[in-house]
């Protein structure tokens, strides 16, 4: 496979707030979510009865988040939980997650947003319930269309004094306050894609384009850089080399590979894409299908639904008009 090396111009940047892009494209039905804060009655309770009463009060809980159905019963469970709340260590998280989230209401309000848009472009869209936790690092999420649990513990960012070991440096840089609605809202969008006819790269890539621009229409003010978990210089890359970054798509020949691993090197989560260079971050296809279907909605008279419901990738991909040119 052909390198190429990518070199980045010296550029000044000047700090500046969240873009508003596309602000009003989908109007917002107003909906209200519930927050449940789990974890202070958890961290409150003085014995494993009153940990067993909070399992019996939260099943669906206990059962998805803290797989209480692989235990005989909740007592045993309950007895854990007391003991891991004990723990100094596990109370060194606690304190770090309720310092970090003293104010859930940003996290509340962006994701009253995507639903309410949701629902305008979905009816039938539900309106989900949402718990927090923190769980000693035993789980960071679970989302369903009526239910999304958050181990808070997972998402205190660098602050944090006890971090996941079994998490990459290069996603841990993601988990967390800045980027915790976008990573449900991104969860929420790809369910809203019908697949492509295809399983090639290409097809591939704009699915996840597609997945990108309905999230980036459902909180307008999220920077590209968090949806896409990338860093002031990783954008800096992309945006400056994208003609390369295509030229060594179309040179390599990988837009049509079917092979799992040649697209996991392009999709998955990596440090860096090294076929292309050892500047081009991880996952940089899902960059270039977003791109991809941005042109698409620019050049075509399409709705965000007639978008998301065609599955013919291919076609979207020749009707977007997409060649990206040298700077």
């Amino acid at each position: 496979m052909r390198t190429v090396i990518i070199t980045i111009p010296f550029l000044l940047f000047f700090a500046c707030g969240p873009e508003c892009k596309n602000e009003n494209v989908i109007v917002s039905t107003p909906v209200s979510i519930e927050v449940e804060r789990l974890e202070p009655a958890f961290f409150g309770q003085s014995s494993p009865e009153g940990i067993e009463n909070l399992l019996n009060e939260h099943r669906e809980f206990a059962r998805l988040f803290l797989d209480s159905d692989q235990y005989p019963t909740d007592s045993i469970l309950a007895a854990k939980i007391f003991r891991l709340i004990q723990n100094p260590s596990i109370d060194t998280l606690y304190n770090e997650a309720k310092a970090e989230y003293s104010d859930f209401d940003p996290i509340r309000e962006d994701l009253e947003m995507a639903i309410g848009k949701m629902k305008t472009l979905f009816p039938e869209t539900r309106v989900p319930k949402v718990q927090t936790t923190v769980s000693g690092l035993y789980k960071d999420l679970f989302i369903s269309d009526s239910l999304i649990l958050i181990g808070l513990d997972f998402f205190i960012g660098n602050k944090a004094t006890y971090k996941p070991l079994e998490i990459p440096g290069y996603v841990l840089k993601r988990y967390n306050k800045e980027h915790l609605a976008s990573i449900i809202v991104k969860f929420l969008a790809g369910n809203q894609v019908y697949k492509g006819k295809s399983s090639s790269l290409l097809s591939e890539m704009v699915d996840f384009g597609k997945t990108y621009y309905l999230a980036s229409r459902l909180v307008p003010c999220t920077q590209d850089s968090v949806w896409l978990g990338y860093t002031s210089r990783d954008m800096e890359v992309i945006d400056e080399n994208e003609a390369v970054i295509w030229a060594n798509l179309l040179e390599n020949e990988v837009l049509y590979e079917t092979n799992h691993i040649t697209k996991r090197r392009f999709l998955g989560e990596r440090p860096n894409v090294y076929e292309i260079s050892q500047e081009c971050p991880g996952r940089i296809g899902a960059w270039v299908g977003w791109r991809i279907v941005e042109s698409y909605m620019k050049n075509n008279e399409v709705s965000i639904e007639a978008l998301l419901a065609d599955t013919d990738n291919e076609k979207i991909f020749r009707l977007s008009g997409y060649k990206p040119q040298s700077r």
